[in-house]
């Protein structure tokens, strides 16, 4: 029984989503719109649906994968090819054969392009229903059995003639009904439905799906009526089977799905779209003159996998960017990748550490006034100074009452001594070395064009030589004044090359803090700038501790009202980690550097304990320091609610009015040395137009035994309780 109960929710699902996948997309009730539209010819739509139920009993069979029956790519070139056939021929046994026949056959080409196409990292689109459909019109002129129908409109149209007669002449009072006339018959004409009560309905579909492929299928179609206006091109090309959808799925596809949505992906259209009416100027008196077939989706495949594939051979994406990870949603497609943008831009592949222990000050940064120039301009001079900016004690004349003189160096990251030199005497104070300008110094090898370079070290003082591995932290030796030193300090710079003397390349520091007149700042992947005062973030044991969540570990969560969410740590496939709530079907993905715990991304129930949690917690620095604050960005798609969205995400490729900012600081702790209780507090910040329209707080409590957090003020306050269970 449970085995039939599976079949049929696999099976459902694999129908709503094989519809769906026409507009690349699995959105089901899009999914269910589709199907409905198919039947407004009932031979058509029953043809369509019969074909997904062969295909999908025949993966089930032979033991396919279940994946690809659910979302449809088994089957959607079969469903097309169904409703196709359905609306050519008449129902009969030779009929039903035939139906069969090409259902499979359909599927078997599927497969093939699967495989062929899928090495090469493209997508088949619709070459198998393209393919079959084409060898079951050349061949079936040869089986007296099958039946022409005589009207390839019949059904709904017949049945409410007067409804579709409304919708035409409503149309033709419009302005630009020309333009909208083909529009609509064309959006019909991918489920071979000529008429424009369908092409409305497959619109309004398109705008509750995603309105970035509802404006991308009108601007693709726009440009291509546009080109073959300017071109005085042949109309009837385009009303032959309204191919104009050609334009459409090209637009869908290279706007938004398979590229991310941007403006530069708007004006790549304005170039591909006239290649697709070139094509079908071209391959109409081929194709169809010749041998007598539509061209149907033909333009509309070679184009699209012409530009993927010219895409993927770049060298980098001069922001035209290829989809990485496919979501079925131009919204999200555009959304993630902005927020990553915004968020990890400036992350790199080797996270560096400060080379230094305890708080230290930038007395030259990148371009410094003294010596920091031209290809050498990348680089930091450290020094220690006390409250009244003093670099030294006593009166300064020598070089041991200097307070960073003696102290050790740390190794960035882990690597391994390339080049070192040693045996130069440390500089008396205000003298210098200029015949061996950087003094005793080592280069590190972390990454292939990526080194270190620290200069001015303490003769004799080093721990390692070269050809030795270090780990990030390892104590590599002690700052010194050799070299151009006027006065002890460390030189640090990044290099692409293993060489002292190499000039240097720009490169953040991973995580550190800046300490401010009361208060600490925490960074991430940014460039440290002169007086800054800085350290290395050092981790609280307590926020280590509760954060370093272990794969399988559970939580219970309440709220003292007799609600209560179970939460499991778990990772995916792909080595993702996430915390997943059954109760309510929902994710929270994150990261935890060692550094840092910083939500990804959330999905399921705004409703959830686990929501409430993914906007307290969405970014926190692993060591408490008194007042220490952060920003950081958050996507829209996580934080603002379903109306304010679905305004925003018509002009969301062209600019951003609708922002979301997350907000951090700590407030105190109970034992700086041992702390059994932390608190920080946490805000989202909505912002129109630049002006802020909503604001969310938390007040979260970190403790040994798990988590407090107090959400709202007043009488929206919640507070929820999260404990491990054991």
């Amino acid at each position: 029984m449970n085995r039939y109960k599976e079949y049929l929710n696999l099976s459902m699902e694999g129908v709503l989503n094989s519809y769906a996948q026409v507009f690349f997309s699995l959105h089901r009730y899009l999914g269910f719109f589709l199907l409905l539209v198919t039947f407004f010819n009932v031979a058509a739509g029953l043809s369509g649906l019969a074909a997904i139920l062969i295909v999908q009993a025949m993966a089930w069979f032979f033991n396919f994968s279940r994946d690809l029956v659910r979302d449809g790519t088994y089957t959607y070139n079969a469903m097309l090819t169904g409703v196709a056939v359905g609306s050519f021929y008449e129902w009969n046994v030779s009929f039903i054969i035939l139906l069969v026949s090409s259902a499979l056959l359909a599927f078997l080409f599927t497969l093939w392009y699967l495989n062929a196409l899928g090495k090469k990292n493209l997508p088949m689109l619709t070459l198998p229903f393209l393919v079959t459909i084409w060898v079951i019109l050349l061949g079936a002129s040869n089986f007296t059995a099958l039946h022409l129908r005589n009207d390839i409109a019949s059904g709904l149209p017949e049945v409410l003639p007067g409804v579709f007669h409304f919708a035409t002449e409503l149309i033709a009072h419009l302005p630009f009904s020309n333009v909208l006339y083909l529009y609509f018959r064309s959006l019909g004409a991918i489920l071979f439905q000529y008429n424009d009560v369908a092409g409305i309905i497959i619109a309004i579909g398109l705008v509750f799906n995603s309105r970035i492929s509802f404006v991308l299928s009108v601007f693709g179609f726009v440009v291509g009526y546009a080109f073959y206006q300017f071109m005085e091109g042949d109309f009837s090309q385009l009303i032959y089977t309204y191919i104009g959808f050609n334009f459409i799925l090209t637009a869908i596809a290279l706007g938004g799905f398979f590229v991310v949505p941007s403006r530069r992906s708007f004006v790549n259209l304005l170039f591909t779209i006239p290649v697709i009416a070139l094509l079908i100027s071209a391959f109409h008196a081929m194709v169809y003159n010749r041998f007598g077939l539509p061209l149907y989706s033909l333009p509309f495949n070679l184009v699209v996998l012409l530009f993927i594939a010219a895409m993927q051979s770049r060298v980098r994406s001069s922001g035209l960017n290829l989809v990485l990870f496919q979501q079925y949603s131009p919204e999200k497609h555009h959304y993630n990748f902005y927020s990553n943008s915004v968020r990890y831009q400036r992350d790199t592949w080797v996270q560096v550490a400060l080379p230094v222990m305890g708080e230290w000050h930038i007395s030259q940064g990148h371009d410094g006034a003294i010596t920091h120039k031209k290809g050498w301009q990348h680089a930091w001079d450290f020094d220690v100074r006390d409250d009244m900016d003093q670099t030294f004690q006593g009166d300064g004349t020598k070089k041991e009452d200097y307070y960073c003189f003696g102290l050790p160096v740390l190794a960035p990251a882990d690597g391994v001594v390339v080049e070192l030199e040693d045996g130069i005497e440390d500089n008396e104070v205000g003298q210098v070395n200029l015949e061996r300008n950087w003094g005793n110094a080592i280069v590190i090898k972390h990454a292939d064009y990526l080194y270190s370079k620290l200069s001015h070290f303490k003769m004799g003082s080093f721990k390692v030589k070269v050809g030795d591995s270090v780990r990030k932290g390892d104590v590599i030796g002690l700052c010194g004044s050799s070299g151009r030193s006027p006065e002890p300090h460390l030189h640090f710079q990044f290099q692409s090359t293993p060489y002292i003397g190499s000039q240097t390349m720009s490169y953040p520091f991973s995580f550190y803090i800046s300490k401010g007149n009361h208060s600490y700042q925490f960074h991430s992947y940014e460039i440290p700038v002169r007086d800054d005062r800085i350290s290395n973030l050092r981790t609280t044991r307590l926020l280590t501790y509760f954060f370093g969540f272990i794969p399988g570990q559970r939580f219970k969560v309440s709220n003292g009202k007799g609600k209560t969410e179970i939460w499991e740590i778990q990772v995916s496939p792909y080595n993702q980690t996430y915390i997943w709530c059954a109760e309510t079907r929902s994710i929270v993905w994150y990261v935890n550097n060692g550094s840092v715990f910083y939500c990804s991304s959330f999905e399921g129930d705004r409703k959830s304990f686990l929501y409430t949690f993914f906007l307290a917690v969405y970014k926190v620095p692993l060591g408490y320091y008194p007042k220490l604050s952060l920003s950081d960005h958050i996507s829209i798609l996580n934080v603002s609610n379903y109306f304010a969205r679905f305004i925003h995400d018509f002009t969301a490729p062209f600019f951003h009015y609708l922002k979301a900012q997350y907000n951090f600081r700590y407030i105190s702790i109970d034992n700086e040395h041992d702390p059994e209780k932390i608190i920080f507090v946490s805000e989202q910040n909505q912002s129109l137009f630049g002006q802020f329209s909503s604001k969310m707080y938390f007040r979260t409590t970190v403790r040994s035994n798990g988590l407090v957090i107090e959400a709202g003020t007043g009488e929206q306050q919640e507070v929820l309780t999260c404990e491990p269970v054991s």
